[in-house]
């Protein structure tokens, strides 16, 4: 690894520190919008996310709030902006779905549905997937991404803890909040912003140069976290193809292909090559050890659930 203190530092620390330290100041407010705010969820480097409560449905809701001091920063402004034109463009079952947005006395809000499950990156160290189960889940993170690009959406930030996996086992991407349409790429915006991203997940044209992000920089990401899976840990950005199933090995490697006229153009490619890689003999013959059992805990997992 060229150098392993890259894919360990924090992305942009300042903001974290601040984030932490402006948390315990914070006061809920009631309304925000039309939405009647419950409780504070989580305090961000840029932004403040409330559980409120959806004014026609009643159903939960995640309420997400500019900062206040970022409102005089017109590139935060605006990428806040693009993030609520994202997700309403990304009308998708295992993409989180837009309630509503605009204006309210504090600054600017985005309203979505409340997503009731854990991380990828939660389910993956506690719940051991079978090789059927780990490429099913790449396969449905696969098919919301091509919904993305589709629409000229590239995410900018996949990973595990930007992935759901609800009770019923549906996936569900979530956090735009660095996504970018392509025709908007490149803009001023992205020069003022610092580098965001998570580092281990970045492909390395994305380490490089934002600018240079597109669509090939997403499947990188999701070739790391296909590795992941697979191997059922965390990788810490080292990774080993050797140890991967020998008939996976050439479609992950396209995937994490440094240059990107080596590596996958097009998400559907990927989905094409690991549906045809399901439905060989190979496939059957590279089952691991564990597979079975991962399948009888998976299945024992839903039926708790269900009870």
């Amino acid at each position: 690894m060229e150098n392993p203190g890259f894919y360990t530092r924090p992305t942009n620390p300042e903001s974290l520190k601040e984030a932490a330290e402006e948390t315990e100041a914070l006061e809920c407010p009631q309304i925000i919008g039309p939405y009647k705010v419950e409780t504070l969820l989580e305090k961000g480097g840029m932004s403040i996310l409330y559980l409120g409560t959806h004014p026609d449905t009643k159903e939960p809701t995640v309420i997400k709030v500019l900062s206040p001091k970022y409102l005089t920063r017109p590139e935060v402004v605006k990428s806040f902006l693009d993030e609520a034109q994202i997700i309403a463009l990304a009308d998708h079952p295992n993409i989180v779905k837009l309630f509503g947005h605009g204006n309210w006395e504090g600054g600017l809000f985005i309203a979505m549905e409340f997503i009731e499950g854990i991380s990828l990156r939660q389910h993956l160290l506690r719940y051991p997937s079978s090789l059927k189960q780990a490429l099913g889940i790449v396969i449905d993170i696969a098919y919301a991404l091509c919904h993305l690009h589709t629409h000229g959406v590239i995410h900018r930030d996949l990973k595990p803890e930007n992935i759901l996996f609800t009770k019923a086992g549906v996936i569900k991407l979530i956090d735009f909040g660095i996504s970018r349409l392509l025709k908007n790429s490149g803009n001023e915006s992205d020069r003022a912003m610092p580098m965001m991203g998570t580092p281990i997940y970045m492909s390395p044209e994305h380490r490089a140069d934002l600018d240079t992000v597109s669509y090939p920089s997403d499947i990188y990401s999701l070739g790391i976290i296909t590795y992941e899976l697979i191997m059922g840990k965390l990788s810490h950005g080292r990774i080993h193809l050797s140890l991967m199933p020998k008939g996976l090995q050439p479609i992950i490697g396209k995937m994490l292909q440094p240059d990107l006229q080596n590596r996958y153009k097009d998400v559907v490619d990927v989905i094409t090559d690991l549906s045809t890689y399901m439905k060989t003999k190979s496939f059957n013959e590279e089952l691991l050890p564990m597979d079975r059992l991962s399948e009888v805990a998976s299945d024992l997992h839903q039926t708790e659930l269900w009870l």
